[in-house]
């Protein structure tokens, strides 16, 4: 398998521009004034976007899932923290998990949904359910969460992103999944 490239051009850009950004957005993140914080957020623009067809048949696919719901184990792992700049960590969720044993930490979403029923931001019951219908071959042996507020973009793409991939690639996954909310 080859390895993982991803496109790291823009990140040195994206540092100086968020290091101008944060100073004037900081205290508007403070009293969660969202909109004019991000007013001028220096979002990554990319030209193109990498596109994998999908050679495999789905009944022969293993498949993960990546949400952003900051979803996590509170017996196990600690909650995402809820800071002005969000979280760029990540949480491994066992693929046996299951659903009751886990919670959401994340303030920019009602998460009382999510928590009535956690398909909705990580469908695994729908997903295993695909398997023993023989619809979908397999699932991961991890899943992966992490929070969608997260104004540090570069240091998730260095951080976690490469983690997950590299996850990914060593459980041998054909598809990801990706639950954004």
């Amino acid at each position: 398998m080859p390895a993982i490239k991803a496109d790291q051009d823009w990140i040195e850009d994206f540092r100086v521009a968020y290091a101008h950004w944060l100073p004037e957005a900081l205290p508007l993140l403070e009293r969660e004034e969202y909109q004019g914080a991000f007013r001028f957020y220096p979002f990554p623009e990319f030209d193109t976007a990498p596109w994998a067809p999908v050679t495999k048949p789905l009944a022969e696919s293993r498949l993960a899932v990546v949400t952003t719901a900051g979803v996590y184990r509170p017996a196990v792992d600690s909650p995402f923290a809820q800071g002005p700049e969000g979280d760029v960590s990540l949480r491994r969720i066992p693929g046996e998990v299951a659903l009751a044993d886990l919670d959401v930490s994340h303030s920019h979403f009602p998460v009382q949904v999510a928590r009535q029923d956690m398909n909705t931001v990580l469908p695994l019951d729908h997903l295993r359910a695909l398997v023993t219908a023989g619809v979908l071959g397999s699932l991961s042996g991890t899943h992966f969460s992490i929070m969608g507020y997260a104004t540090r973009a570069a240091d998730l793409a260095e951080t976690a992103a490469p983690e997950i991939a590299e996850a990914l690639v060593q459980d041998r996954v054909d598809l990801a999944l990706l639950v954004p909310v």
